[in-house]
């Protein structure tokens, strides 16, 4: 076995492995998205409270009282979401969701008026069509709304975890093949 064989064989088990978890972790998000979407509000509230500890100390040890007194504002404000987060996360969930819609919507207009500008660039088709996309799943989800809240953070986040998962597997693959050939051009060159 060669050098590039035995350097690459640790790295694309392991993302290998790890790409497989993600899959089965992506699966598992897809299959409950509630339970997921609660789940990532309370840790999204923990994050917060996180946030304002750090920003109420920190604002005790700033040397001006305006950037202390900003710091320690951020800080309760931080500490008062996450909490919020915690203490109702079908609320915190809601919430998140309505962002979605929006961001959708928003992002899916610039896209569109990008597209046009760019017009007749290649790829513009197809930064008009992804901005039309976003602007048709934003107003889904906002007429979905409030039952969208149950499944749309859960079902991206699986979404997102299935296809980093198996990028991750592929990734492994292309890596052990690339490894192999590295090798195989290796040995060739050693031999004449």
């Amino acid at each position: 076995m060669g050098i590039a064989t035995e350097a690459s064989k640790t790295g694309t088990r392991t993302a290998t492995w790890m790409g497989i978890a993600v899959v089965i972790m992506g699966l598992i998000a897809i299959a409950m998205p509630l339970a997921t979407g609660v789940a990532i509000t309370i840790t999204l509230g923990l994050v917060l409270i996180i946030t304002a500890i750090a920003q109420i100390v920190f604002a005790f040890q700033s040397d001006s009282f305006g950037s202390g007194v900003l710091r320690f504002v951020f800080g309760l404000l931080a500490g008062i979401c996450g909490t919020t987060l915690i203490s109702q996360p079908g609320a915190g969930l809601a919430t998140i969701t309505l962002f979605l819609a929006v961001w959708f919507f928003i992002d899916g207009v610039f896209a569109i008026v990008h597209g046009i500008r760019w017009r007749p660039a290649p790829g513009a088709g197809w930064m008009i069509v992804n901005g039309g996309v976003g602007i048709i799943l934003g107003v889904m989800i906002y007429n979905q709304f409030p039952s969208s809240a149950a499944w749309l953070v859960g079902l991206m986040v699986g979404i997102r975890l299935l296809l980093a998962g198996w990028t991750m597997i592929v990734l492994g693959a292309v890596t052990r093949s690339a490894a192999k050939a590295i090798d195989k051009e290796i040995s060739s060159v050693t031999e004449t």
